[in-house]
């Protein structure tokens, strides 16, 4: 055994001791030459193991990650001999294509913007940016069950069943040097419903109409080594009437007024952080707003992973917890929201994503999107699909949404619930200049 034991330690040694600078350098330059990635990743991470480390060898490492696409290992060995060698453009080209591929897009707009003007326009980065650096227009369609309540005993009902909704909105993003996105938006939402109501100055039944101009600004700021933040403010203005026309007498005889009118303001103000490392994107996202006369703080952690070190697919888990206050009674609600995205062509990607839990009053994507519905939201399907046309600069794409949501009520002073379903479908272009 003590035998054995010498012969193990010594041919260990000596492997160790045939694995040298000059050896290294000569194996994987072949391997190169080869273009075998396979034995060229494996041999070199073996020489990084054996404590072998010099320019070439994560050099040759990196083109050979990035040709077997795995663009996240391509940056761990391209950004380890970029910080000795930031002149070279090939290792630069190589650094901001293995940034881009890998879905890190702040990373490689922050390389890119100092690049050489020469460099720039072989690889198509634009060289000044317009003010605008991307527009925006999309627009939505809701269809809605009816859910209304069967009052065929003549009893006491309360109840809004949200029949009619249509949203459509515009945006428009500037690019502030390498690492700042100022972004604003305007969108508009008319909804019709129809409510029951016991008020004794309302009528039994009636059309109400809220009409909602929302006004959104976001800034986004990359900070270095994967970090990035972002804050955003969401503006909406209301207005709620309803078109029955009610007739009253006055000193100068009747006079024919609507049911009401009024108006609501609302905001919400939001703020997050991310960081990219390795297949990880992690982002914590909080926000505080105060929807239908409530406040709401939600929290909310995330999760991406690239499985297979490049953009091409992704998944996305997202926890959301909303704490709201409606005058000192508080109501918790939470959800899980798990999303894939797939990459079907070189600028066309397709994402299905689905969200279970409760959530009422709800913000997402840095309260860019405000859901101020009463109903509570129990399950949400969203399958959406983009097509990159003229080297991407020009996006169409739809998003199909299909909802299961629970609508309180009453009937004779007792509350009570119905599950009823909601689609949507919106369509949307996005242009980049």
């Amino acid at each position: 055994m003590y035998i054995f034991m010498l012969l193990l330690i010594a041919n260990k040694s000596i492997a160790q001791t045939a694995m040298t600078v000059p050896s290294v350098d000569k194996e994987t330059y072949e391997l190169y030459l080869a273009k075998d990635w396979n034995k060229l990743i494996k041999t070199g991470k073996k020489a990084l193991k054996n404590g072998i480390d010099f320019y070439y060898l994560n050099y040759r490492l990196g083109i050979a990650c990035y040709e077997k696409q795995n663009y996240i290992q391509a940056v761990k060995y391209f950004k380890k001999i970029h910080k000795t060698n930031p002149n070279d453009d090939t290792l630069n080209e190589y650094l901001y294509y293995s940034y881009l591929f890998a879905g890190h897009y702040d990373q490689a707009r922050n390389l890119g913007y100092y690049f050489t003007d020469k460099m720039k326009t072989r690889l198509g980065i634009r060289t000044v940016n317009p003010f605008f650096s991307s527009a925006e227009l999309a627009f939505k369609i809701d269809f809605i069950d009816d859910y209304s309540y069967n009052n065929q005993l003549n009893q006491d009902v309360e109840q809004q069943i949200n029949q009619k909704q249509t949203w459509y909105g515009f945006g428009l993003e500037h690019l502030a040097g390498a690492k700042t996105t100022i972004m604003g938006a305007y969108s508009k939402v008319n909804t019709e419903s129809f409510n029951y109501d016991i008020n004794p100055d309302l009528p039994d039944e009636y059309i109400g109409n809220v009409v909602q101009n929302q006004y959104y600004i976001s800034l986004k700021q990359y900070l270095g080594s994967g970090f990035s933040t972002a804050l955003g403010l969401h503006l909406l203005s209301s207005t709620f009437s309803s078109p029955t026309v009610t007739s009253q007498q006055g000193p100068r005889g009747m006079r024919s007024s609507n049911l009401y009118f009024y108006e609501g303001k609302s905001f919400v103000a939001a703020a997050n952080i991310s960081k990219s490392f390795s297949i990880f994107n992690t982002t914590l996202e909080t926000s505080i707003a105060n929807l239908n006369n409530k406040t709401q703080v939600q929290p909310s952690l995330s999760l991406r992973i690239y499985p297979f070190g490049n953009a091409k697919f992704y998944s996305d888990t997202k926890g959301i917890y909303i704490s709201e206050n409606d005058n000192g009674t508080k109501t918790n609600y939470s959800a899980i929201k798990q999303s894939f995205a797939f990459k079907i062509k070189k600028y066309s990607y397709i994402s299905s994503s689905v969200t279970f839990g409760e959530l009422v009053n709800y913000t997402d994507f840095n309260a860019s999107l405000v859901n101020n519905n009463v109903d509570i939201l129990k399950l949400q399907f969203n399958n959406y699909l983009n097509i990159g046309f003229n080297n991407g600069l020009f996006n169409l794409y739809a998003n199909f949404q299909y909802s299961i949501k629970e609508n309180t009520y009453k009937v004779n002073d007792i509350e009570k619930s119905i599950e009823y379903n909601s689609q949507s479908i919106l369509f949307g272009a996005k242009w980049y200049f």
